[in-house]
């Protein structure tokens, strides 16, 4: 399992590919009424079930809008804790570097969820993943921890780590 899934009491989330509010639920559970997600889903109809969460959920802000352009909803959120991105694109890191260059702290948290088939269905996954890192160590990113879903979800890895720790 992972050490330390950064998640903590009070903290204020970025959550990129929200779907219907499932994930987005339990970390709403864990950062407990004094945080807040921000949860950004592009599918209209998942987005309606994660309007309805957010009606229970005081702590969960629902924003429908592609997590690719982070300036459509730039004025919903200021700086987070924590960007969490469980989106199934081909271009997951860029998605993950460019929201957390508009939104996470300075020695702030992510965790990335790389789904190799969505980026290359060929390649070997172990080889995805290692390119993915690589990415992110490229873009400010330090993986501090990777773990393989095998055999819950096939072709699936989750990278966890902070974020530009260094002042510019």
């Amino acid at each position: 399992g992972v050490d330390d899934i950064f998640l903590r009491r009070g903290m204020s989330v970025l959550y990129l590919g929200a779907a219907n509010g499932t994930t987005v639920s339990h970390i709403s559970d864990i950062i407990g009424i004094e945080g807040t997600v921000y949860a950004v889903e592009f599918s209209h109809r998942s987005g309606r079930d994660l309007l309805n969460l957010a009606k229970k959920r005081t702590n969960v802000v629902p924003i429908i809008e592609d997590a690719r352009y982070p300036y459509k909803y730039r004025m919903l959120l200021g700086i987070t804790d924590l960007v969490f991105s469980d989106v199934a694109q081909p271009d997951q890191a860029r998605i993950l570097s460019i929201n957390s260059k508009h939104f996470l702290k300075t020695g702030g948290y992510f965790i990335i969820a790389i789904k190799a088939s969505c980026i290359d269905s060929i390649v070997d996954p172990n080889i995805v993943f290692s390119k993915e890192i690589q990415k992110l160590i490229r873009n400010n990113f330090k993986p501090s921890e990777q773990l393989t879903l095998e055999p819950y979800e096939r072709d699936h890895a989750v990278v966890l780590g902070r974020f530009n720790t260094k002042k510019n």
